[in-house]
């Protein structure tokens, strides 16, 4: 009996995405198993458990996600971008506060942030926006705006680490729709010049501390720069082999509450070592490098704008965590792409994966 055959989109998407998000799920798991277990407790917790239910679910987003072909979504994009800001709205005016910031909507036994999937509908809006238009001034402000209606929501949450990814994302799109380099590096310019007003004005006061905090590593050692400390001391006692999983109170990070989602970074490379660290940066370029080879091969330019804001957002997402870790960026409140746990999260960067395999798969369908 002959088989049917697959879909053309499964048939041609990207195998080395696919493995890379083979390695990086279960990956995941395993460290916020690692982190979230105490002494005298199985190691599948009520935190594996959870994130388990939203790997599921985000794996079959993923792969209905490739199987669409993502072409329709640019007619749908305003729809998005619309539900979308009613539900940023909905956030400020009746979410759910948790550790000192408003940023979930509860949904039965589960809360949804939906600041993550702001991401998605960045990168779909700007791409369905800019696909049929030339990067001119009045276009890029408009670009611009899109940008500011989603983060000017985000930040009132306050979630500055996800304005920070939204900000990268849009001028990487600016880079791959042609913004002639003289408008980007004004643009980029003049941002850098509202950076004062903006720390004074919008950004709040916990997030200032923790500024300072960066420049002046002993400015509170004990409170603030607790955490920044002992991840330093983590990452510089590992090692190349670092001290094992469930090594616990060996990796100084045993008191560090946001061991398995912020500085999840500096918890793996305390436990697995500078080899696991390596690999670990190694996959995560994988999906980047397979990300823009998808945007460069995309047969259209809705396809390969959507493509390079996809990977964009996980790139800097990747890089803002990590730079934390290692004490190149203010903590911001990030969680490492497809490893931190965090449900939202992992689901916004499983769909992200499945439209760049979208957008793969028809541009290798048309050289099949």
């Amino acid at each position: 009996m002959t088989a049917l055959p697959l879909p053309t989109p499964l048939r041609h998407t990207d195998a080395l995405l696919w493995l890379a998000v083979i390695v990086l799920v279960p990956l995941g798991l395993l460290m916020v198993s690692s982190a979230s277990v105490i002494e005298g407790a199985g190691r599948l917790t009520p935190e594996v458990r959870r994130q388990a239910l939203y790997a599921g679910g985000g794996v079959i987003a993923m792969l209905a996600a490739a199987r669409l072909d993502y072409r329709w979504l640019q007619p749908a994009a305003r729809v998005l971008l619309v539900g979308t800001l009613a539900l940023l709205g909905a956030v400020v005016a009746i979410g759910v506060a948790q550790h000192g910031a408003q940023r979930w909507l509860a949904v039965g036994e589960f809360t949804v942030q939906p600041s993550e999937f702001a991401k998605l509908t960045l990168a779909i809006a700007l791409a369905a926006y800019a696909a049929d238009r030339r990067p001119r001034l009045v276009a890029v402000l408009v670009s611009a705006s899109i940008l500011g209606v989603l983060a000017g929501l985000v930040l009132l949450q306050p979630d500055l680490g996800t304005v920070v990814v939204l900000c990268g994302a849009w001028l990487v799109f600016l880079v791959a729709w042609g913004v002639p380099w003289t408008l980007l590096g004004a643009l980029v310019v003049s941002g850098a010049a509202l950076v004062p007003l903006a720390l004074a004005v919008a950004v709040p006061d916990y997030q200032r501390e923790r500024i300072a905090v960066f420049l002046d590593p002993s400015r509170d050692p004990l409170g603030s720069g607790f955490n920044l400390r002992q991840v330093e001391l983590a990452l510089g006692s590992a090692g190349v082999g670092g001290h094992g999983l469930y090594s616990g109170a060996q990796s100084h990070l045993d008191s560090v509450a946001a061991r398995s989602s912020d500085f999840m970074f500096g918890f793996l490379g305390a436990e697995l070592g500078l080899v696991g660290a390596l690999l670990l940066l190694l996959v995560l370029a994988l999906v980047a490098v397979r990300g823009f080879s998808a945007a460069l091969s995309a047969p259209d330019a809705f396809g390969r704008l959507l493509a390079a804001t996809l990977t964009a957002v996980v790139l800097v997402q990747g890089a803002v965590n990590v730079a934390v870790n290692l004490r190149l960026f203010p903590a911001t409140g990030i969680p490492l792409p497809f490893v931190s746990q965090g449900g939202s999260s992992l689901v916004v960067m499983l769909i992200a994966v499945g439209l760049l395999q979208s957008v793969a798969s028809r541009s290798r369908s048309r050289r099949a």
